[in-house]
């Protein structure tokens, strides 16, 4: 394959020679043939289903189960088949030009995903954590798919008082044996849990509480095999796609965030993680500190604060959104690339953002408050290091370098496409070293369209990935889009996009350095001092000094530029 054509520095060209008044082309597109097989899926789907519900009815006595069971079955069915008949209406229709075709095909985009966002809100549950998925795949789905499914990130419907009730009752105690106030009105709500304020028994202490949606316990497991079971549908349609490493993912991925207690785990590592920097002040990331927890219900030190993409909140309290970036940016580097245990679910709904609660000490006059801890992954050593090698090679344009780690990471060898998915960039910003440069909306499309005609090579990538680089994919999507917001911001100021990446840089480069005096020194350990070995060694460490001192000097002169700016306006 030609990998140049791929990485789109211009659109592929679907339309070349008009036929019968019609511009596209004759030959079966990937979208088309998914359309034509979405009927047998659906079909397989709905039959299948109702067999399965039919026996279900007949040997097992909980007949409300069954009932809404084949009723989620049947609100799963009709959305995929009224989006099978649109796609098919709309891409088999002449069109007199070609403009014509891609605005009639914008539009069925967007009618499906919104019919398909219905759907996901009426089932909620597993189906919200698939949307929450397809919003940020924008290495894949048109632009319309992921900011439609976008409002899922923190936009989910409550559940009622009464079954809170039940299910502190089921688990632990009574609320009111708990606490002397609870707010049933809860403050957010997400896919698996939503958070309530309350105050305990006895004490003017407030906390949060987070409780896992009940029914989940119910129709969890339906779910996920449902799921499964339309993949693997899908595959059997279509050899070359590929796409059960998304049901793998939500098979091991659930069972883990459903369990607080694994969750609290999780937290308090990662505060263990970052310990000597919280105690010294030198971060501002804050991680709620958990009073107890049960398998569905946790009790945690209650925060003020909002979204961290709330630039009103931030103007208000005199916060700079570009430093907050730089913060985040840094906190998850070292996540990533020094410590290996990364949380992979970022979005702006799990970060929020405090005037700082001690000012006179802290570094920043912000607090970032990391919550949500139950999705995390471990790296290991070798695939952290190579990791940062990539990310490293991509940040200075080194093709060899991309091809070596790509291989070594994701265990392809279309490393520009694969560049291309981890970065969101065109290869043309990526082989020219210029990830720093603003990511317009055209360039988003341009990568959207060519991702839907080189489908298969994306899914192929995709399945042979390691579960840990698939989170990965999604955790550099969900900060790629926070940083962009922060950092566009404010008409006039002084550009900062190329912060993020001298940052990256810095800690992958310290990485490197690290894993490299390791290996020499114990090298030298084995064989002895040489001097070649010194030479290796202290070319490792200028290699990272220098990068080091580079991102000071870049930080030194963004300040002044700012300081600048501002008593000139």
């Amino acid at each position: 394959m030609n990998q140049g054509k791929v990485l789109f520095r211009n659109r592929p060209l679907l339309f070349k020679t008009p036929l019968h008044g019609r511009y596209y082309s004759t030959k079966p597109t990937v979208l088309r043939r998914v359309v034509r097989g979405t009927g047998i899926v659906t079909l397989a789907t709905t039959l299948t289903l109702g067999v399965g519900g039919t026996v279900m009815y007949n040997t097992n006595d909980q007949f409300r189960h069954v009932m809404n069971a084949l009723d989620r079955c049947r609100i799963a069915g009709v959305a995929g088949s009224m989006v099978a008949f649109d796609y098919q209406k709309t891409l088999t229709k002449d069109y007199a030009t070609e403009q014509e075709y891609e605005e009639a095909k914008r539009k069925c985009h967007l009618r499906c995903a919104h019919r398909v966002l219905d759907a996901i809100q009426r089932l909620g549950g597993v189906y919200v954590k698939l949307g929450q998925h397809i919003s940020v795949m924008q290495y894949l789905l048109p632009p319309e798919w992921c900011v439609t499914m976008s409002v899922l990130q923190d936009r989910c419907d409550p559940t009622e008082p009464d079954a809170i009730r039940a299910l502190f009752e089921s688990d632990y105690l009574p609320i009111d044996e708990l606490f002397d106030e609870f707010e049933f009105s809860p403050m957010g709500v997400a896919s698996l849990a939503q958070v309530h304020k309350a105050r305990l028994k006895g004490s003017d202490e407030w906390v949060a509480i987070k409780l896992q949606h009940p029914n989940l316990d119910e129709y969890c497991q339906l779910d996920m095999d449902t799921v499964s079971f339309i993949l693997e549908i899908i595959k059997r349609v279509f050899p070359d796609f590929g796409f059960q490493w998304f049901a793998d993912e939500i098979r091991e991925s659930i069972p883990k965030e459903l369990d607080f207690v694994q969750e609290t785990k999780n937290s308090k590592q990662v505060y263990g993680n970052f310990e000597k920097e919280i105690r010294n002040h030198k971060t501002a990331l804050v991680i709620p500190e958990v009073i107890w927890a049960k398998r569905r219900i946790m009790c945690m030190e209650f925060i003020h604060g909002t979204r961290v993409d709330d630039l009103e909140y931030m103007k208000k309290h005199n916060i700079d959104p570009r430093e907050v970036s730089t913060e985040l940016t840094r906190i998850f580097s070292e996540m990533i690339y020094l410590h290996g245990f990364v949380h992979c679910d970022p979005h702006p709904g799990n970060v929020f953002i405090r005037p700082a609660k001690d000012p006179k000490h802290s570094k920043y006059n912000f607090d970032l408050v990391l919550l949500d801890h139950g999705l995390y992954r471990e790296l290991s050593d070798e695939l952290r290091v190579n990791y940062a090698h990539l990310w490293t090679s991509l940040i200075k344009g080194d093709e060899a370098g991309i091809k070596k780690y790509s291989l070594r990471v994701g265990g392809t060898d279309v490393y520009q496409l694969f560049a291309c998915m981890l970065t969101g960039r065109e290869w043309a910003k990526i082989s020219e070293s210029d990830l720093n440069s603003v990511r317009y909306d055209e360039e988003v499309s341009r990568i959207a369209d060519g991702a839907l005609e080189y489908l298969v090579e994306v899914a192929d990538i995709l399945g042979k990935l390691p579960r840990t680089v698939l989170l990965l994919l999604k955790t550099n999507d969900l900060l790629r889009h926070v940083d962009e917001k922060l950092n566009n911001n404010e008409p006039g100021s002084v550009s900062d996009d190329r912060i993020t990446y001298v940052i990256m840089g810095n800690y992958c480069g310290k990485a490197v350095w690290l894993d490299t005096k390791q290996y020499l020194l114990n090298k030298m350990h084995t064989l002895g001092f040489s001097l070649n070995l010194f030479k290796e060694l202290f070319r490792a460490w200028w290699q990272y000094t220098s990068l080091d001192y580079a991102l000071w000097l870049y930080q030194l002169t963004t300040f002044w530029a700012e300081k600048v700016r501002r008593v000139t306006l």
